[in-house]
C-alpha cells in the first residue's frame, strides 16, 4: 500500500509521521505516539461532551444556581470552550491565566519559562497541553458568578460510585490476616481498580458479575512490575513506637476510590499506619479524579446505601473521619499542576516536607505514574529512581494501570515480547505495575 503522504493538518503544524523517539518529550508532534490521538481524538470529544452536557441540563443547572443569570454565563462558558476546542485543534500557543483563578500565579509563571517553540498543545509535552486544557475549562466556570462551584463531571462521578462491583466488593471482602499475602492481594485489588478510568473507555474489573478478589488473583502475569513484598516491609517494619502515616495520592472518584478506603482500612486495622491522609485535588480534572466533594460524597453515599455491608462501612469510615484516623489533606493547586514531581522541592517546598512526614505514599494512577517519570519515552528497561530524577521525599509507591505510552523498570525483552503480541499494549490498560522507592536518607 502506497503512503499517501502528509495531511495538510500534519504539514501546517509540523507533525513527524513517526513514533516517539527515545529518551524524548512525550508529544503530540510525534504522529505514532499515544499523545497525538489523545490530543487530536479525545480531547476534542472531552470538550464537546462537556458543551453537550451544559446544553442539555441547563434549565437544572440554573435552578440549582442563579436562575437567567446562570443561564447567561452557561452560554459565555460554551463559547469559551468552543474557543479552546478550536486552539487545541489548530496547535494554538498557550495564554496566560487572567482573572481570579487562585493558583493564577504558578501557572503563568510555568507558561512564560516554556520556549516559545514549545509553547502550543502539538509542540508542548504531552503532560503540559492535557493540564493546560483542563485547568483552562475550570477557569471558565472560576471567572463567573454563579457557575463557579460547579462540577461538570459530577454526575459522571456518581455514577461510577453505583455500579454493582462496589457492592460486589463489599459483600466479598472476608476475615483478613495480617500477612504480606493478604496485603498483596489488597495491593492488586486496588491496582485494577485504576482500570475504571471515565476520561478514556477501556475494559475494567468493574463487572457487575464478578468476585473482584478471584479477578484480580487472574491477573498476575498482567503485573509487570510486582514491589508487594517491599512495600509490605517498609509498613510492617516500621518503628510502632511513632505515628506511622501513609498518604494517598488519589486518581479516580467511584470504584477506585472505594478501593483505596479499602486498602487504608485494611492498614489502620492491622496497625501497619495509625493515620491516613488522603490529597484530592482542588478543581474537577482529567474528568474523574476526586475532589473534596466527591471525597465526602463517597462517605454519605455509603453511609446511606441500602446495603448493610456497605452502609456499616460507610458508618465506621466516617467515624475515621471524625477521629482523625482518616484525613483530608489541605487541597493544594500543586496537584492540578503542570509541574512533574522532582520540581516539587523549587515549586512547593512546604508540600514536599509534608508527604517526608509519611511513611509512605501511594501515587495512585497513570498521570501521577506520567508526573513521576516526566513524560518522556523513558527505555523500559530504565530503573525507576533514575527516572525520579531525586523526588525521594519519603518512601514512595505508585500503583498504576498501563494507559499511556512510558514505562520503567521492565526486565530486558519484556516490553519487547508485549510489542509483539499488541503494538498498543501501553494503551489498553490491561498491564499494570506495582512500583517502590525507599526515600533518600537526606532531607532538603
Amino acid at each position: 500500500m502506497e503512503h499517501s503522504g502528509p495531511s495538510d493538518f500534519e504539514r501546517k503544524y509540523d507533525i513527524l509521521d513517526v513514533a516517539t523517539p527515545r529518551h524524548t518529550i512525550l508529544s503530540g508532534r510525534y504522529k505514532r505516539s499515544f499523545a497525538y490521538y489523545t490530543l487530536r481524538e479525545r480531547l476534542p470529544v472531552i470538550l464537546t461532551n462537556i458543551i453537550d452536557s451544559l446544553t442539555k441540563e441547563k434549565d437544572e443547572i440554573a435552578e440549582k444556581y442563579e436562575g437567567e443569570k446562570t443561564r447567561e454565563e452557561i452560554k459565555t462558558v460554551v463559547g469559551h470552550i468552543s474557543k479552546l476546542k478550536y486552539q487545541l485543534q489548530t496547535d494554538k500557543p498557550f495564554e496566560k491565566f487572567l482573572g481570579i483563578e487562585q493558583d493564577k500565579e504558578m501557572w503563568n509563571i510555568f507558561l512564560e519559562a516554556l520556549p516559545a517553540k514549545c509553547a502550543s498543545f502539538f509542540q508542548s509535552a504531552w503532560l503540559y497541553s492535557e493540564c493546560y486544557m483542563y485547568r483552562r475549562v475550570f477557569s471558565f466556570f472560576e471567572n463567573t458568578e454563579t457557575l463557579r462551584h460547579h462540577d461538570y463531571f459530577f454526575k459522571q462521578k456518581c455514577k461510577a460510585l453505583e455500579i454493582n462491583a462496589v457492592l460486589n466488593l463489599g459483600k466479598s471482602l472476608r476475615s483478613t490476616e495480617r500477612d504480606s499475602k493478604t496485603f498483596s492481594s489488597l495491593l492488586k485489588v486496588n491496582l485494577w481498580g485504576n482500570k475504571c478510568d471515565l476520561s478514556i473507555i477501556i475494559p475494567t474489573i468493574c463487572d457487575p458479575n464478578d468476585n473482584v478478589f478471584e479477578h484480580c488473583s487472574t491477573l498476575d502475569d498482567h503485573v509487570l512490575v510486582d514491589d508487594s513484598s517491599r512495600i509490605w516491609k517498609c509498613l510492617d517494619s516500621a518503628d510502632q513506637s511513632k505515628c506511622i502515616t501513609v498518604d494517598f495520592v488519589l486518581d479516580n472518584a467511584g470504584f477506585e476510590f472505594y478501593t483505596d478506603l479499602i486498602l487504608a482500612d485494611y492498614l489502620l486495622s492491622k496497625k501497619l499506619a495509625h493515620k491516613i491522609r488522603f490529597h484530592t485535588k482542588p478543581m474537577p480534572w482529567f474528568v474523574s479524579d476526586v475532589t473534596p466533594v466527591d471525597f465526602h460524597h463517597t462517605f454519605e453515599y455509603l453511609e446511606k446505601h441500602s446495603s448493610s455491608h456497605l452502609s456499616v462501612q460507610g458508618r465506621k469510615w466516617k467515624q475515621y473521619l471524625a477521629d482523625g484516623f482518616f484525613e483530608m489533606a489541605a487541597v493544594n493547586y500543586f496537584w492540578s499542576s503542570p509541574y512533574e514531581y522532582y520540581k516539587m522541592r523549587e515549586v512547593d517546598m512546604d508540600l514536599y516536607n509534608y508527604l517526608a512526614q509519611a511513611q509512605l505514599v501511594i501515587f495512585k494512577g497513570d498521570l501521577n505514574y506520567r508526573k513521576l517519570l516526566g513524560d518522556k519515552n523513558w527505555d523500559p528497561t530504565e530503573d525507576f529512581l533514575i527516572c525520579l530524577r531525586g523526588f525521594q521525599p519519603t518512601n514512595i509507591c505508585t500503583l498504576r494501570t498501563v494507559k499511556a505510552d512510558l514505562i520503567c523498570g521492565l526486565e530486558h525483552g519484556k516490553a519487547e515480547d508485549l510489542f509483539r503480541q499488541n503494538p498498543k499494549w501501553m494503551e489498553t490498560g490491561e498491564y499494570g505495575v506495582i512500583q517502590f522507592m525507599e526515600g533518600s536518607k537526606w532531607r532538603f
